[in-house]
């Protein structure tokens, strides 16, 4: 069952649309933004042509990324986007998720992450959920760290031309 738009105290994770054009391309042009990112940049068409795709979402599917818009519960106005993969076999999730930079370090992100971690494990089958991060990118680090989620491992990688450490966590669907 599809539990969105998912309310929060601060935001509401939903469906992307048309209308976030603007806010979209705002924070995914920013390099500070998409420094830690796996997107690249879109053009405007581009972009026109992805809110229009993610905003047909209607449930996760085995063997593919869905992106959610994360907006602030107020205005509805976006500040960021999450994307969750689920792998063929159902069994496990990956999560990240981008936040504008004029709102991040408010705990904005702590919240997005125990809200899809909730979304994922309500609507999937997967019995864990893994996110990764860069080690120098220690808000996301602190996020998924304060949503509950575990370190289980590093690995070094080679991203977008720099070597650099990347941090996984993971959470698991409790035996209740």
């Amino acid at each position: 069952m599809l539990l969105l738009p998912l309310e929060l105290d601060h935001i509401v994770l939903r469906k992307l649309h048309t209308g976030d054009l603007d806010a979209f391309l705002a924070y995914r042009t920013d390099p500070l933004v998409a420094r830690f990112q796996g997107w690249e940049t879109m053009t405007r068409q581009q972009a026109t042509a992805f809110l229009e795709c993610e905003s047909r979402f209607d449930g996760f599917r085995p063997g593919h990324w869905s992106q959610l818009g994360i907006a602030m519960t107020k205005d509805d106005r976006l500040i960021g986007d999450a994307g969750v993969w689920l792998a063929e076999d159902g069994e496990t999730a990956e999560l990240g998720l981008s936040l504008a930079r004029h709102v991040q370090g408010r705990g904005l992100g702590t919240e997005a992450v125990c809200a899809l971690l909730q979304l994922i494990l309500a609507t999937t089958p997967a019995a864990t959920v893994l996110a990764h991060a860069d080690e120098r990118n220690e808000p996301c680090l602190r996020a998924l760290a304060r949503a509950g989620m575990e370190r289980c491992g590093i690995r070094s990688q080679v991203w977008k031309g720099e070597a650099c450490t990347e941090v996984c966590f993971r959470a698991f669907r409790s035996a209740s």
